[in-house]
């Protein structure tokens, strides 16, 4: 039975904020492209593992939650996240919005919406 793009970037997400490297690159294109803004982007299975391990050096620190599918449309699926960061001083969420694409059965780009004003005012 064939798997929705819903079903596909769900599990795709759970398993990049598990850690599960090999599951995320079994459901990954091996062109997939993920930029973060201006900061760093991330291309391919490399990538991925890339990615699995930047996240897996922020354990303790970050952590991140699926909160359910807000639209599919046409491959591209828009997932409601929120990114938990621990603080000396306490925690913050942030809350934001995943768009991953999906094609023939594999995530084929990832793009994160969201609001960096929380980390702003903590910062300064």
């Amino acid at each position: 039975m064939r798997q929705s793009a819903r079903e596909i970037a769900t599990a795709w997400m759970a398993a990049l904020a598990s850690g599960d490297a090999e599951r995320t690159v079994a459901l990954s294109s091996p062109s997939i492209v993920y930029t973060t803004g201006q900061v760093r982007r991330y291309v391919g299975h490399d990538g991925v593992r890339d990615i699995v391990s930047d996240l897996s050096r922020l354990a303790g620190f970050l952590t991140i939650a699926v909160e359910g599918e807000i639209l599919e449309s046409e491959g591209v699926v828009a997932l409601r996240r929120i990114e938990r960061y621990t603080l000396p001083s306490g925690g913050i969420e942030i809350r934001g919005c995943s768009f991953v694409e999906v094609e023939d059965g594999v995530v084929t780009r990832w793009a994160d919406y969201k609001s960096m004003e929380t980390i702003d005012d903590v910062i300064g």
